[in-house]
């Protein structure tokens, strides 16, 4: 089963250094091996300044790409296993867990370079699986992290606040793969062995079944002009989709080997041959 946590990337291409990120004290890494070491994605955000960007883990240390290879490291993100990560723009969130016994943890930044811890469970195994429009979703775990009871974070002027989990109907061994808030509420996506299981909620506590969606897994959703739209990957060959809720699914202009990351404004996030591509999510 597809899954972010097991995306790794192999050989790229290299590094240009003049990128287009922000400006920021860490150093970029070095052309010569900015790329070499096989990493795994955590997915992509939108930073300041519309370009779409992919956290990344490279020798240890989180980086974040953009579509040229061009490479930065972050800060902050000592001893995180990051799993989902988004950005509108303005701020970026990130979620998962600390390495070791897992804890569920959110991060956030302003650039998506310089982040910082904002909220921990404490007492318990967890680990949050995925994050959007202010609402984090992630599971209790036992041994090999395998979800047991579900846990949400919801953030608020004060900053995240857990919340209760009512009416999803996941089994055992499933956890969140994306969410997205929309004009009256959010809806989240689990990928189990036949697709994906979509719920939505108003209030962010109490959640309502809606039509599943057989034989694709959703890394990605987002709200765009009253419509949902969606990115994953067939469950049987991994085959690139996309598509909107209730009105169909369809091939994205994308190799056929990319990977869904997820949704950063209106563009889908992919992973191939090593290296961040970019399409048009909305149609």
């Amino acid at each position: 089963m597809l899954d972010r946590r097991t995306f790794v990337l192999g050989a790229a291409a290299t590094a240009a250094l003049t990128s287009a990120l922000p400006a920021h004290a860490a150093a970029a890494a070095p052309a010569s091996d900015a790329v070499a070491n096989p990493r795994k994605a955590a997915g992509v955000f939108l930073a300041p300044g519309g370009a779409t960007l992919m956290v990344t883990e490279r020798d240890g240390q989180w980086v974040v790409a953009d579509e040229r290879g061009s490479v930065r490291i972050t800060t902050g993100l000592a001893g995180a296993d990051l799993v989902d990560v988004t950005g509108d723009g303005t701020g970026c969130h990130a979620v998962g867990a600390l390495r070791g016994d897992p804890v569920a943890t959110i991060w956030e930044s302003a650039d998506g370079l310089a982040w910082h811890e904002a909220r921990r469970l404490h007492g318990v195994r967890s680990e949050f699986t995925a994050v959007g429009g202010g609402l984090a979703f992630g599971s209790v775990v036992k041994d090999e992290r395998a979800p047991v009871v579900r846990i949400a974070a919801r953030r608020t002027a004060s900053g995240w606040t857990t919340v209760p989990v009512r009416g999803l109907e996941w089994t055992d061994g499933i956890s969140a793969t994306a969410v997205t808030a929309t004009a009256d509420g959010w809806v989240v996506a689990a990928v189990d062995i036949s697709g994906t299981v979509l719920h939505t909620s108003r209030d962010g506590v109490t959640w309502t079944p809606r039509p599943r969606l057989d034989g694709v897994a959703v890394r990605g959703l987002a709200a765009v002009g009253g419509r949902v739209h969606w990115v994953g990957n067939d469950v049987v060959d991994a085959t690139p989709l996309v598509g909107v809720l209730d009105e169909g699914r369809t091939s994205p202009a994308v190799p056929r080997d990319a990977k869904a990351l997820g949704v950063a404004g209106t563009r889908s996030g992919w992973l191939t041959g090593g290296r961040l591509i970019t399409a048009e999510a909305t149609r």
